[in-house]
């Protein structure tokens, strides 16, 4: 599932954990994809039983100490908006994969 206008954006939260990965400690669903800004990852996480949605940085100069929640839908959106490049990217190679394990 791809972003190619800001209305897929939707359709991408509302199926969130049909692409993303589950975390089961944390008891969340998540994709990672590249922070170009700052040369490491971004993680979103997608809370169980909610819609409640937050973000993580990590890379080799930096670690964001506390994940960062998104008071609304309205953030999330922005935030996968100006990354929908990298977040493609990343559902692309989620795809491949699992086409591949699939054969």
């Amino acid at each position: 599932m791809q972003i190619k206008k800001k209305s897929d954006i939707s359709s991408i939260l509302d199926n969130f954990e049909k692409i993303a990965s589950w975390d089961d400690a944390g008891g969340k669903s998540y994709i990672v994809f590249e922070d170009r800004s700052r040369g490491g990852q971004w993680t979103l996480m997608k809370y169980a039983g909610g819609e409640r949605y937050s973000i993580h940085g990590l890379g080799t100069d930096y670690h964001d100490d506390e994940e960062q929640f998104f008071e609304d839908s309205t953030g999330v959106v922005a935030f996968l908006w100006d990354n929908r490049a990298v977040y493609n990217a990343a559902v692309r190679k989620i795809t491949q994969e699992a086409a591949a394990s699939a054969e």
